[in-house]
Order: structure tokens, then C-alpha cells, then sequence
């Protein structure tokens, strides 16, 4: 089928398939819309290029700012004075978390969990820049919010040892958050009493 296409369909087919949750069928679906409508296209493209030239990795937590070097918006918020500290995996579980409505504290990304099988190490996660916040910006509770995942449970535990030392609580989210499922797939009230209920993780 893909020896049909004109060779820039192909491309861009192929470029599509390459994107998380984009098989075969989706990325022919999206181009058929993008020829269908050039103003889509015109609409994604600018977005796009936008995307590529502004938005940056915030200096502080790991969320996306829209300036180099610079802070986003939660990190910039004087009204975020909960003195809690939530470790996520990706910045997407930040927007689950925030739709939940019950945490007005700081963030910090990882940017993975430690996965040995798959060549993620310590090295390749922002975890150095988690004890330099620990340290140095006066939280009295970290929150582990990793997911349910055996590899995200691997970090937990790694992490909540690395601060056994530290006199401040951890904690991860109650029960109620499907094993194995990504905080981006839990529904807002289930994040928000799994929040509230938070439980000590004991190492």
C-alpha cells in the first residue's frame, strides 16, 4: 500500500507512525484531515515551529516553560505555598495531578523511572537535581508519584531510600490508582482522594 503513496505522503506517514499511539491506519486518517483541510495543516505547522523555538524544559521542576532557561508557570505561582514536594515521571502527570484540584505544592520530573532492562539508569533521570532541591528548598514532604508500574515501584523505593536521613515525610498517592496504569490515564477524582489520602512509604 505505502508503494502507492506519493513519496512526501510516505514520508510523512512514516514520520506520523513514529509518534506514541500512532499506528498505520491513524496516520493515514491525519493526513487525509491535513489534505482535506490545508488550513489545519497551515494551523499545525505553525504550532509546530512555535513548539520548536519557544517551549524549553523549566530550570527548576522539569515541566515545559516557554522560555530558555527560564521557569514555568507553577514554579512562578507565589500562591503554590504548600511546603510538598510531588515526584512524577513525565510532565504529562503533572496535568493529570493539576486537574485534580487537591495539590497546591511543587512538582519535580524525573523524566523516567529506573528501568535497567531497557538502559535507564540513575544517570539518565533528573534525580541530582532532586536532592539539590531536597537540601536546599525547605519541603517537609516529598510525595512519590510514579505510577503503579514494577519499574516505577523500583524508583520509589530507591528514592525513598536516598532520603531515609532526611527528617521530612515520604509519602506516595493511597490506593485506588489501578497497578500498572500512568497517572495520565487516572480520572480527576480517584488523583484527588488518592492525593488526600496519601500513605508513608516505609523502606
Amino acid at each position: 500500500m505505502e508503494a502507492l503513496l506519493p513519496p512526501s505522503l510516505a514520508s510523512l506517514k512514516e514520520a506520523l507512525e513514529r509518534l506514541p499511539g500512532i499506528g498505520p491506519r491513524s496516520a493515514l486518517r491525519l493526513i487525509q484531515a491535513f489534505l482535506r483541510k490545508p488550513e489545519l495543516l497551515q494551523s499545525v505547522l505553525g504550532s509546530l515551529q512555535q513548539v520548536q523555538t519557544s517551549v524549553r524544559m523549566c530550570r527548576r521542576c522539569g515541566f515545559w516553560a516557554e522560555s530558555d532557561g527560564g521557569l514555568c508557570i507553577i514554579c512562578t505561582d507565589a500562591g503554590r505555598e504548600e511546603p510538598v514536594l510531588c515526584v512524577v515521571k513525565e510532565p504529562s502527570d503533572i496535568l493529570a495531578i493539576e486537574r485534580s484540584q487537591a495539590f497546591r505544592g511543587q512538582y519535580h520530573v524525573l523524566g523516567g523511572v529506573l528501568d535497567p532492562l531497557s538502559g535507564v539508569q540513575e544517570k539518565d533521570l533528573r534525580l541530582k537535581e532532586l536532592w539539590q532541591r531536597i537540601r536546599t528548598e525547605g519541603y517537609e514532604e516529598v510525595v512519590l508519584a510514579l505510577g503503579t508500574s514494577p519499574e516505577a515501584e523500583t524508583t520509589t523505593y530507591y528514592i525513598a531510600r536516598h532520603l531515609a536521613d532526611w527528617p521530612g515525610r515520604i509519602t506516595r498517592f493511597a490506593s485506588g490508582i489501578p497497578v500498572g496504569s500512568d497517572l495520565e490515564y487516572v480520572d480527576p477524582l480517584t488523583l484527588s482522594r488518592s492525593l488526600r489520602e496519601r500513605q508513608p512509604i516505609h523502606v
